[in-house]
C-alpha cells in the first residue's frame, strides 16, 4: 500500500521524500545485549502454506526500523515485513522454507 501511495505521489509531481511509516517514527534501535525475534502473524496462517520468498538484507547486515526486511508468499499472496526495531540482523529462516504462524522469521540484535 504504502509504495503504491509513493508511486502515485511523484505521479503527480509531489515530493514524497518525506513521508514516514509507523516503524520509522515509533521504532527504536536495540541496545548492546538486547535482541526481538520477528514472528510470522498467526492471521496469515489461514489454510494457506507460507514460504520464505526472499530476504532484501544478509544476516550481519544493520536494520532500520521501517526497513522492509524480506517477503513471504503463498500461491496467491505476497506478504513483506517491515522491521520496527534496528540492530543487526542475528538470524532467519532460509529461502523456501515453511513458517507457520507464531514461528520466528528472523531476529535482530543490538549492536
Amino acid at each position: 500500500m504504502r509504495k503504491w501511495l509513493i508511486k502515485q505521489i511523484n505521479k503527480i509531481g509531489l515530493d514524497s521524500s518525506h513521508l514516514k511509516t509507523d516503524a520509522e517514527l515509533k521504532g527504536r534501535f536495540l541496545e548492546a545485549g538486547e535482541s526481538e525475534k520477528i514472528i510470522f502473524p498467526m492471521e496469515l496462517d489461514i489454510n494457506s502454506e507460507w514460504r520464505i520468498k526472499e530476504w532484501f538484507f544478509e544476516k550481519g547486515q544493520i536494520v532500520n526500523p521501517g526497513d522492509i526486511i524480506g517477503a513471504v508468499e503463498n500461491e496467491k499472496q505476497r506478504f513483506e515485513f517491515e522491521s520496527f526495531i534496528g540492530g543487526k540482523l542475528n538470524y532467519f529462516k532460509q529461502v523456501g522454507q515453511k513458517v507457520e504462524g507464531g514461528s520466528v522469521l528472523a531476529e535482530i540484535a543490538g549492536s
